[in-house]
Formats: C-alpha cells, sequence, structure tokens
C-alpha cells in the first residue's frame, strides 16, 4: 500500500471508565461491578499516565473529539474528570472547536453534577434512556423507570452549554409496536437533536444468551422501524448513519471520526484504537481487567492492517454513513482507495448495492448492509 499521511489523519480520544452498579443482561460492553475503594483515583492516575506514553501515537496532532465512555461514567466524580482535561488542555491536546461528549445513566443526571460538568468543558451529553415505557425498561432490566428518565431530561434541558443526545432500544420483550411509538413520540416532543436507534441484539456472553427470549417477529421489528422512520422524519429528524438520527446537523462528531477512518486513541482497561502511520494502520486493545490495567496501562495487543484487510475496514467504516461519501471528500481526507478496493466497488455498483458516484450503498444495499459490506472481503 502507498504511504499514508497520519499528520493529516484527524484524532479523537475515547477514555473507558467501566463501572457500572449493576450488569445489563443484554450488555456485552467491557464492565466492572466491584468498584473498591481507591479504585478510582488509581484508575485516573493510570490513564493518565497512558495518555503520557501515547504521545508516540498522537504525533502531534489535536483531539477534534473526546468521548468519556463506558460503563457508567456518571458514576465518576467530577473532580476526576477535571483532572483528566486539566491535563488534555495544559497540554494542548485540545482542539479549539473539540465536541466533548459524556455518557449518562438517568439516574445520576443532577443539576450539580452537570453544572460541575459543564463548568470544566463537557458540551455534549449522551444519556441511556433506552424506553420511556416501564414494561420495556424492567424487560431490559434497568436500574431507572420512565420517571426518573423525563426527570433526566428536564434536568438536562436546563444546561443551555450541553448538547442532548439520547439512546433508545426497540424489538425488545413484551415491547409492543405501540409502546415503541409512544417512545418516539416522546422522544420528539423533547429539546433533544440527536438519536442513536438500536435493535436489541442478543450477543454471546451476555446474561441474555443464556435465555430463551421472545423477541418480537421480525415483522413486528420491521413495523417499528418503519412506524419510527415516519413520526422522526416528520418531526424532521433524518438518518445519516445506521443506528443514528439527527435535526439541524447535530452529528455525533466523535463517532463521524469513526465512520470517516479517522483515527482514534483509547485510554482505559479495555480501551480500543486506530492509529495511523505513515507505512501501516494498526488497531489495538488495552488490557481488560481494571487491576491489570492500573498496573500496565501501556500495554497493548496490536492488530496490523495488511493490504488484504484494509478494504474490508474501510468498507465497514465509510458504508454506514446513509449519504455515503464523495471521491472529493475521501480525497480531502487522504483516505486511499486501492485497487482492489475499486476494483470490489465496480462488483457492488453492478449488483445495484452501491451506487455509481462516490462510496454509497443503494437503497438496497443500505438495507442488507453487511451482504454490501462483504463486498469488499
Amino acid at each position: 500500500m502507498k504511504k499514508f499521511s497520519p499528520k493529516e489523519t484527524p484524532l479523537s480520544l475515547y477514555i473507558h471508565l467501566p463501572w457500572c452498579e449493576k450488569q445489563c443482561p443484554y450488555c456485552d460492553f467491557n464492565i466492572d461491578i466491584n468498584k473498591k475503594n481507591g479504585d478510582e483515583d488509581l484508575l485516573i492516575d493510570a490513564i493518565l499516565s497512558d495518555l503520557e506514553a501515547s504521545k508516540i501515537y498522537i504525533s502531534g496532532r489535536k483531539f477534534i473529539s473526546i468521548y468519556f465512555g463506558g460503563g457508567t461514567p456518571s458514576l465518576v466524580n467530577s473532580k476526576n474528570i477535571e483532572k483528566i482535561l486539566l491535563k488534555l488542555s495544559s497540554s494542548r491536546m485540545i482542539n479549539k472547536d473539540c465536541e466533548i461528549s459524556f455518557e449518562f445513566n438517568p439516574k445520576e443526571v443532577t443539576l450539580d453534577y452537570l453544572t460541575d460538568l459543564s463548568n470544566i468543558g463537557i458540551n455534549r451529553a449522551s444519556i441511556g434512556i433506552q424506553s420511556f415505557d416501564n414494561v420495556t425498561l424492567k424487560s431490559l432490566e434497568r436500574n431507572h423507570n420512565a420517571d426518573e428518565a423525563l426527570k433526566a431530561l428536564n434536568i438536562i434541558d436546563s444546561i443551555k452549554s450541553i448538547k442532548t443526545s439520547i439512546d433508545l432500544i426497540y424489538g425488545v420483550m413484551g415491547q409492543s409496536l405501540s409502546s415503541f411509538v409512544k417512545d418516539i413520540e416522546i422522544f420528539c416532543s423533547q429539546n433533544i437533536s440527536h438519536l442513536s436507534m438500536y435493535q436489541l441484539t442478543i450477543e454471546p456472553n451476555t446474561i441474555f444468551y443464556k435465555k430463551e427470549l421472545k423477541i418480537p417477529k421480525d415483522t413486528e421489528i420491521e413495523k417499528m422501524e418503519q412506524a419510527a422512520q415516519k413520526l422522526l422524519n416528520k418531526s424532521r429528524f433524518y438518518q445519516y448513519e445506521v443506528s443514528s438520527w439527527t435535526k439541524e446537523k447535530s452529528f455525533s462528531k466523535h463517532n463521524m471520526n469513526y465512520w470517516m477512518y479517522g483515527d482514534f486513541l483509547g485510554l482505559g482497561p479495555g480501551a480500543h484504537s486506530k492509529i495511523t502511520s505513515e507505512d501501516e494502520i494498526t488497531r489495538m486493545v488495552k488490557l481488560k481487567k481494571v487491576d491489570s490495567y492500573i498496573k500496565n496501562p501501556s500495554k497493548v495487543s496490536k492488530n496490523q492492517i495488511t493490504t488484504d484487510g484494509y478494504d474490508i475496514d474501510l468498507a465497514m467504516n465509510l458504508l454506514r454513513l446513509k449519504d455515503g461519501v464523495s471521491f472529493d471528500e475521501l480525497k480531502s481526507r487522504k483516505i486511499h482507495l486501492t485497487e482492489t478496493f475499486l476494483k470490489k466497488l465496480d462488483l457492488g455498483i453492478s449488483n445495484n448495492l452501491l451506487e455509481k458516484n462516490g462510496i454509497k450503498a443503494t437503497s438496497i444495499g443500505y438495507k442488507f448492509l453487511n451482504d454490501t459490506v462483504n463486498t469488499f472481503s
């Protein structure tokens, strides 16, 4: 492959804070429910040490976005979040227009905590609402109810410097079409500009995977998707990515950088990174267990993206974008298209899975996105 342009590749920062009150039965993220006294301070120090050691990957770039994910970051003291942001700021690692996102569970959304976070630079919140229906929340075994979800949104609406996104899940056991429609209607009635909407998938290594669950039939799930699309479009929301909807172009800058094949540095237990050098692209994963990461925060397992693997790695990201990516935009971002990629692109076009101008799935190609992506394998 040709030489890459690391200094011109946008860079984001992901910080993984793994603690949760409980293990949600559908979740396969790297979490920890056994937080001990002193763990939080030790982890923050390890993350700061990791950041210092990661300058070789940063290559003098500034972060265009920062994302505190988990786990439940809102279980962490705001002073420790401030410690990380102060280090980034004093080291001049934060871009002027940096989007700084923070994940919450509804129960931790308090005015005092939000005010503290806003004062130290957090400007985007992602709240794991999942549903406004208590039956659905009970099926998901969430630790909040519908009233707490609405209360959280009312509180965050009072902090004008923070943009808000919420998560909703559909295709849940016992969830009816009417209850999901109500979820979307409530969402559209709120002062929120971004929605992440996910179909429940039963992943291996989750509690749900070990149970026989009666989830809605495919026909019901399709009705949910169609109803949601109709209601969201009516409220001037449009889908810009597989699971993402926005109004007024309030995209997630952080996630857009992932899908546009930018770089990202991951700090914290089990955090993932994608780093470009002149000669190669490398994906890395940190040690997963909290204690292990604290003892050795810079240790990673590496996977170099080979010439054979580059095409599908690129397609898996670019094709998530509903409007696709133009060739001019790819050129401006210094994203290299190999000869083999272009041949596979022609094949996808001939199979009516891909459009002719740029990297974009047709309507049928987007509906069957896995098949479309596999064109590049």
